[in-house]
């Protein structure tokens, strides 16, 4: 039956929800896409296990390809600045610029590879999606797993690099690892809402990488956002309002900051960051969950 998502056979009767029923757009949808997701938290947790032992398989560097981006990143900038190739100013930050760089990529990085992971992750899992039922964002969530593992190491590596150069940060610190979560948010809901995309076009997850690697410079990540000082230039000036209106670069603010032994201060920007980021998970969600019947019609 085209559409037909989910049929329940019982010994009287034949339960089959439709595409578009009410269980699927109604607010009573949010009961069904919580209960499903712990229904099927066991196959989430086997599929990133999965997940991670296949992105080792056959691979001689194996937990090096994870650390390697942000580092080559941070290496390539820190002698440009050094070599005064580059005018990359940091002011108010005790951090070396070193630390300053590897904390911006690895957020960025975070954010980047969630998102895309998701957003390919209904394409890449085609076979499975097409021939079992369970819900899909199983799948999303399982791939985004990965990425969360793949963080995890680079942490380490970030705190490795802090005690290498010398840079000792407060216990205080660990409390940057909060805001964190509204950035994988702002990044799952991301790829919610294009997952689906991609499996109609698939040049999206290409669009996405481009996006990222140029997106890199429109938050605080190598390069930190001017101070809206009097006699700032024009291009400090651009540069100051490209980065408070990307949501991403606000999250990664408030951790250079704490990071760096200064106070945690939510100011107007964090609050409507956060706002957005959880406003586009639910939004994101709800518009997959009412997508999720077609995409298998879709690969």
């Amino acid at each position: 039956m085209r559409g037909a998502v989910k049929v329940h056979h019982r010994s009287d009767s034949l339960t089959v929800y439709e595409a578009f029923s009410p269980d699927r757009v109604g607010l009573g949808a949010w009961r069904t896409m919580l209960e499903e997701l712990w229904r099927y938290r066991e196959l989430v947790r086997r599929l990133v296990i999965r997940g991670v032992a296949g992105q080792f398989r056959q691979s001689f560097l194996g937990y090096v390809w994870i650390a390697l981006p942000p580092l080559a990143i941070t290496v390539v900038f820190t002698l440009l600045r050094r070599a005064q190739v580059v005018n990359v100013p940091l002011e108010g930050y005790r951090m070396p610029y070193a630390v300053f760089a590897l904390v911006g990529t690895t957020l960025w990085g975070l954010f980047a590879q969630v998102t895309t992971m998701a957003t390919t992750s209904i394409a890449n899992a085609g076979p499975l999606v097409t021939r079992i039922y369970f819900p899909r964002e199983v799948v999303v969530l399982s791939s985004v797993g990965n990425a969360l593992v793949n963080f995890g190491i680079r942490l380490v590596v970030v705190a490795l690099t802090m005690l290498l150069i010398g840079f000792h940060p407060p216990l205080s610190a660990l409390w940057a690892l909060v805001w964190v979560v509204p950035l994988f948010a702002f990044a799952l809901g991301l790829g919610f809402v294009f997952a689906p995309i991609n499996t109609m076009m698939r040049d999206m997850s290409r669009i996405l990488e481009f996006s990222f690697q140029f997106g890199m410079l429109l938050a605080p990540t190598v390069i930190a956002t001017p101070q809206l000082v009097p006699g700032i230039s024009r291009s400090q000036l651009a540069l100051y309002w490209i980065h408070n209106l990307n949501p991403v670069s606000h999250f990664i603010q408030i951790i250079d900051r704490v990071i760096d032994g200064g106070p945690m201060v939510i100011d107007n920007g964090l609050a409507a960051a956060t706002g957005i980021a959880f406003l586009v998970l639910g939004v994101g969600w709800r518009i997959f969950h009412v997508c999720e019947p077609l995409l298998a019609e879709r690969l």
